[in-house]
């Protein structure tokens, strides 16, 4: 899982700070904004399930991990867990802490949201 999880994370620090990849990383990540440093923040197609998404970020030399849970009818937001990996793909910091946030259309976790919705056909807004 290490080796698995370090390899991960270069490749998604390599699309996330220069945009580029090779074409199936291409495809599996959708930029879907832009932290404060212009870095794009992308949603991991690959690792939807149902209505649980996760988007990643760059955060120093490694990258942060959030997963999320939409409920698409009502057009509300959860929170699952936010982690954040080293350059290695070591686990530096995780907060499992689960709560509602507000959906916003034209942000990151909104904007996942309503491709998630979309793939399965459920679209509140």
């Amino acid at each position: 899982m290490y080796f698995k999880l370090g390899g991960m994370v270069g490749a998604i620090a390599i699309l996330l700070s220069n945009g580029s990849a090779i074409a199936q990383d291409a495809q599996r990540y959708i930029t879907v904004g832009h932290d404060k440093l212009g870095n794009s923040v992308a949603l991991d197609t690959k690792t939807i399930k149902g209505t649980t998404y996760k988007l990643y970020g760059m955060y120093g030399d490694g990258i942060f991990e959030t997963t999320f849970d939409a409920s698409c009818k009502e057009s509300r937001l959860f929170r699952n867990r936010i982690a954040i990996y080293g350059s290695e793909g070591q686990l530096l910091q995780e907060d499992q802490e689960k709560g509602e946030i507000p959906f916003v259309a034209n942000s990151s976790p909104g904007k996942g949201m309503q491709i998630v919705c979309q793939k399965i056909g459920a679209r509140g807004w």
